[in-house]
């Protein structure tokens, strides 16, 4: 945790978003809020304050990873993924709830974009909760997502839309895991490819899978490069860009979830919507619903998200019927792949050897090592069978694919 988080530090905080001068810290408890393999983006800490009158606060500071090596932070820096956030929080998001008319985050009460740090709410004292991550979200939670999801991806276009007179633009957040900009994160996501062959050519059957993965290999970065392109004649968002069980928090009421909100936006971009869809049916919900129902959970959103801008009085691109919304999710497809076959193992990870970010983007053995242990989880391989063949037989693993031959 970091030196300066003192109670000094967060009575100043206070002092400034309450406007009291006279708030006094009188005690804090602070402690890791997340453990090794559940985040590889920050560090998370819980915060308990008792202030002036025995007012208790709970609070989330998200910071950055200062034991990180120069190497890692070289990688990283195209991304420029702190100060991203903390300018979405403190810039973007007030407007997108203003206009969705609906909680969609945390409560912020302090940015430092000195340190790049981030104080919030604790949801969890509001009765939010993470779902369990391994388990993966049913279908009543995905449906609930995804209809969050839309209320803030049509506010976003509205006010982009509303924009266009202005300086500000929500289309210079361009750097999503794929950009023009850098390939800096090609060692993480060639090596969890590399892995993933190497291991489909140890299962009877998927010798010719793995070849396919292997012959992939040098257009990779190409094809999830064109899915991220933002397509002129469809309607653009900004995306959450990382939309994974543990960024976002559950209320329920007698067992049954009954709002979300969303958390972490270090890699939200402007794109398609269809991206975050295939991110979060890829990686998050249980095989019924990513296997059986991901038509059904695109018709979900695109009802949410037609009905959201027609109640703006939207005046940009014509709304898409579903069958060109199908048609726009399926020109984005091949993201699935890479949500599906490399990051789904790094999110359900449970081998904490070596369970860090530097890992993730090396390719040096503690590198390798790391991302080949991910395919040896027995709670994954069964899903990355069946997304394997799936993604063969919709000739997604074709480097010609957009081409032809």
């Amino acid at each position: 945790m970091a030196d300066w988080l003192t109670s000094g530090y967060l009575e100043a905080a206070l002092r400034r978003h309450y406007q009291n001068k006279e708030l006094r810290v009188e005690s804090m408890v602070i402690k890791t809020a997340l453990g090794k393999g559940e985040n590889y983006g920050a560090i998370l800490s819980r915060i308990r304050l008792v202030y002036s009158s025995k007012v208790e606060e709970h609070l989330i500071a998200k910071t950055v990873l200062e034991d990180e090596d120069a190497e890692t932070r070289r990688k990283k820096a195209p991304y420029d993924i702190y100060n991203r956030e903390l300018e979405i929080y403190e810039q973007v998001l007030p407007k997108l709830q203003q206009l969705a008319g609906v909680q969609l985050c945390p409560k912020v009460l302090h940015i430092d974009r000195q340190r790049g740090a981030l104080i919030m709410e604790d949801l969890t004292y509001k009765e939010f909760v993470m779902a369990p991550r391994l388990q993966r979200l049913d279908e009543q939670h995905v449906r609930l997502v995804l209809r969050k999801l839309a209320k803030m991806q049509a506010a976003s276009a509205v006010l982009e839309n509303s924009s266009l007179e202005h300086t500000f633009s929500l289309t210079k957040y361009d750097r999503g895991f794929f950009n023009r900009h850098t390939e800096s994160f090609s060692a993480y996501f060639l090596g969890c490819l590399k892995s993933c062959a190497s291991y489909l050519n140890t299962q009877a059957g998927y010798e010719c899978h793995a070849k396919l993965l292997d012959e992939l290999a040098p257009y990779y970065m190409g094809l999830g490069l064109r899915c991220f392109q933002p397509e002129v004649a469809h309607i653009n968002v900004l995306t959450h860009g990382d939309l994974w069980t543990n960024n976002m928090m559950f209320k329920y009421e007698a067992g049954v979830p009954s709002d979300v909100l969303l958390i972490d936006f270090q890699y939200a971009f402007w794109g398609s919507p269809t991206l975050d869809i295939h991110h979060l049916l890829n990686t998050s919900a249980v095989e019924q619903v990513r296997s059986e129902l991901q038509m059904e959970m695109r018709c979900v959103y695109h009802d949410v998200f037609v009905g959201e801008l027609q109640r703006h009085g939207f005046k940009g691109q014509r709304l898409p019927s579903r069958k060109q919304f199908h048609l726009e999710s399926e020109q984005k497809r091949f993201y699935a792949v890479h949500c599906g076959l490399l990051l789904l193992p790094v999110l359900l990870n449970t081998d904490e050897t070596d369970a860090d970010f530097a890992a993730l983007l090396s390719d040096q053995p503690r590198g390798m090592n790391m991302k080949r242990r991910l395919y040896l989880n027995p709670g994954i391989q069964d899903s990355i069978k069946q997304m394997v063949k799936q993604f063969e037989r919709e000739g997604l693993l074709d480097p010609w694919q957009f081409e032809g031959f």
